[in-house]
């Protein structure tokens, strides 16, 4: 099976269109490489029986985080939808969120927890923001989590190393 296990699950942070689209109103420069992998990842995962969980950035007309990134992804926009070559289908999960954790103010958690999950394969955009954020809460939760070096993306290479390092070398997690 791969990356996946028995009780694993595919979780993709904010691939969404106004971060991959270079049109979106928060592009990431070259976002748009991890796609390939990540459709494969979701190809093995629903092929396998594995969970596909989109957690994406919606946010309220008002919210605070526009006073650092500027307004993007506000719910209810096409911004905040799956881009076509990932689109999540019937059986998925897609849960919206407002901050960076896949975990605050949604109900991750208990799904999770219903689907029998103690792996999560953590991947998206951006590394050093929200998928390090949602990675280091689920292993701070007691989920085993990996994260796929070619299914993750930053700003920066730095950032992305950086992240990458924190994840595993301070808190456990695997880069693979």
């Amino acid at each position: 099976m791969g990356i996946f296990g028995e009780h694993s699950a595919l979780l993709i942070a904010d691939m969404i269109h106004d971060f991959v689209d270079p049109g979106g109103k928060l592009y990431v420069p070259g976002v748009e490489s991890i796609v390939p992998f990540l459709k494969g990842l979701v190809d093995e995962a629903r092929s396998s029986g594995v969970p596909v969980i989109y957690v994406n950035d919606a946010h309220d007309p008002d919210d605070e985080e526009f006073h650092q990134w500027g307004e993007h992804a506000v719910k209810g926009t096409p911004g905040t939808e799956v881009v076509p070559e990932l689109a999540p289908v019937d059986a998925d999960y897609v849960l919206e969120k407002k901050r960076y954790s896949a975990f605050y103010g949604t109900e991750l958690d208990e799904l999770l927890e219903k689907l029998g999950v103690d792996h999560l394969v953590v991947t998206g955009t951006v590394t050093n923001i929200c998928v390090l954020v949602s990675a280091i809460e689920a292993l701070m939760r007691g989920y085993r989590v990996t994260v796929p070096r070619a299914g993750v993306h930053a700003l920066n290479d730095a950032d992305q190393e950086m992240a990458l390092d924190q994840v595993e070398r301070v808190f456990g997690g695997e880069v693979v």
